[in-house]
Formats: structure tokens, C-alpha cells, sequence
């Protein structure tokens, strides 16, 4: 014991030497052991003030001050801050390989959407009937398809439990990658955002904010209808299921609606019946989403956008 705790004082005198008193970039697996050996064989170890009040042993407190976990260390730093810097890194590498692969069939189908010539037919005035008739195009019964078969293609990857608490642990900020449509959804509509851009951004995804000023289109209780849904009993581990699906859901929905909307501001002319066949497209999304029952959706826009058509 004694030669283990002299070879412990050693190392972690010159670890700390070397780091300047900071954080050091990286420890050795043996440096590790020699702070949890010299902790283990003192007998009588030196308790100090952990900047809280509390007296805990030394070591105890160097180790918390290295790994950034003490109450009184606000510069978040990290024992290993490269590595925790290239978790990151792929953590929001693959929340944008998942998401291409969700939201490639949409983009595809809406991407050129602006210039069918659907949208110039004027025609003669219809009657309900006629309107009743309508059905929705082609390009976006394919985009709801693909939606509601998303529901199957994601539960198989929330079915192992274990598997879905390490995926869990990196969906903070995926919303991220759903930014770009909405970007250029305002740049289409020539409206300039200043100050916070990030954050309204994020607040007009949303929708709860702006759907006050859009009156009664059907769409404004949803955030309503969703709360009463979650005070709901559930199973925990379906509880944690459903919550990884609808939240890559409610990702891909909001990139959606943002290029329909985006899409739709790009329209060159909207002639009479092609005002007719955007609002029969519109309300079809509006129902995929309403079907899928995910918080926050429809978007409160889509309602409005086709009751203006």
C-alpha cells in the first residue's frame, strides 16, 4: 500500500504540474487509477471544502473539479472537451443521415411542385359539388403515403430498450435539421427577421404563437387536444416508443409543411381552379397529419394557407 499510494502521489502531482492548475486535455488510463488508488489506501485522507460547504476527501473534489462537475464550476468544462467535441459532432451527423433518409421522398415530390401548370387553369366558376370532386394531386398523396408509413418503418428501432436510451441521449436539438425549409419559406415570403433569428424561427415551426392571429381554421386546439392525450396512463417503456417516434415525426412534418409552404409562396400565378386543386392538396396534408396525432400538428399555416385559396 505504501508503494502503491507513493506511486499515486507522483502521477497525480505531475498531472496536475503539468495541466497548470486547468483542466488537462486528456488523462491516462493509469492516471485515472492512481486518483481511485490513492482514495482506496489512505487511511486517513485530508477532507476539504468542496465550494459548497461540504467536506469530502481531496482526491474526491480534484476529480469532480476536473470532470467540470462541481456546483461552482460555470465555465461547463469537461474532463475530455475533445471528445465530448467530436460526440457532438456525430451525434448531429446522424440526426441529419436519419432525417435525409426520412424526408428524401417528400423533398423529391415538392421540390418542383411551384411550376405545374395546374395552378394557371382558371376554368368557370364551381359549385360545391364540383369542388367536392377535387382530389389531390399525385405529388402530395405521395408525400402523406410516405408519412404515415414512417410510423412502421421507425417502431422497430424504438423496440429495444436499451438500444433506444443511447438514441434518446443524442436527440437534443434534432429539430435543427428541419431549419432550412422554414428559412427559405420566410426568404419567399420577403419578410426579414431580425434580432434572435434562431429563436423565431423556431417560434413560427412552432406555430403555437402565431396561430392566435389565424382564427378558428380547426386547427388551434391541437396543442390542447395533445396535453389532455399525454396525461394519459401509459406504459413507461411504451411511453419512451412512442416518444422517439413522434418526435422524428413531428421533425419530418414540420420539413414538410415548411417546403409545401415555401413551395406554395413560389407559385408564379394561381388561376381559379388551380386555387381550387392547392386547397384540396392542403386540407390532405392537414388530414395526414391529423391522423398521425402528433403534438403540433397540422401546422396552423396550412389551415390558414387554404382557407386564403
Amino acid at each position: 500500500k505504501d508503494r502503491l499510494r507513493g506511486l499515486s502521489d507522483m502521477m497525480l502531482d505531475d498531472t496536475l504540474e503539468q495541466s497548470g492548475g486547468g483542466l488537462p486535455d486528456a488523462l491516462e488510463p493509469a492516471q485515472l487509477r492512481s486518483f481511485l488508488a490513492k482514495e482506496a489506501c489512505n487511511l486517513s485522507p485530508d477532507y476539504i471544502d468542496d465550494g459548497t460547504g461540504v467536506k469530502l476527501p481531496a482526491s474526491v473534489v480534484e476529480l469532480r473539479r476536473l470532470a467540470g462537475t462541481t456546483s461552482n464550476s460555470a465555465d461547463g468544462a469537461s474532463l475530455f472537451p475533445k471528445s465530448v467535441d467530436s460526440v457532438s459532432r456525430l451525434a448531429r451527423s446522424c440526426q441529419s443521415f436519419v432525417f435525409e433518409v426520412c424526408y428524401a421522398i417528400p423533398e423529391q415530390n415538392l421540390r418542383g411542385i411551384s411550376a405545374l401548370p395546374v395552378w394557371k387553369q382558371d376554368g368557370v366558376g364551381s359549385g360545391d359539388e364540383d369542388s367536392y370532386g377535387i382530389l389531390p394531386q399525385s405529388f402530395i398523396t405521395h408525400v402523406g403515403e410516405h408519412i404515415l408509413a414512417l410510423v412502421q418503418a421507425l417502431e422497430p428501432f424504438a423496440s429495444d430498450k436499451e438500444a433506444l436510451g443511447l438514441a434518446n441521449e443524442v436527440m437534443t436539438g434534432v429539430i435543427e435539421v428541419a431549419v432550412q425549409p422554414w428559412k427559405e419559406f420566410v426568404a419567399a415570403a420577403g419578410v426579414s427577421l431580425s434580432g434572435d433569428e434562431k429563436s423565431q424561427l423556431k417560434s413560427l415551426m412552432r406555430g403555437k404563437e402565431v396561430s392566435q392571429f389565424f382564427g378558428d381554421d380547426g386547427d388551434t386546439d391541437i396543442y390542447n387536444q395533445n396535453e389532455e392525450e399525454d396525461d394519459e396512463e401509459e406504459d413507461p417503456d411504451d411511453k419512451a416508443s412512442t416518444a422517439f417516434c413522434n418526435q422524428w415525426l413531428d421533425v419530418v412534418g414540420l420539413a414538410v409543411a415548411g417546403r409545401l409552404l415555401e413551395r406554395t409562396m413560389r407559385i408564379p400565378r394561381l388561376g381559379r381552379k388551380g386555387a381550387e386543386h392547392l386547397a384540396a392538396d392542403l386540407n390532405y396534408i392537414r388530414n395526414v397529419f391529423t391522423a398521425l396525432g402528433v403534438a403540433g400538428h397540422p401546422h396552423p399555416l396550412l389551415g390558414y394557407m387554404a382557407k386564403l385559396v
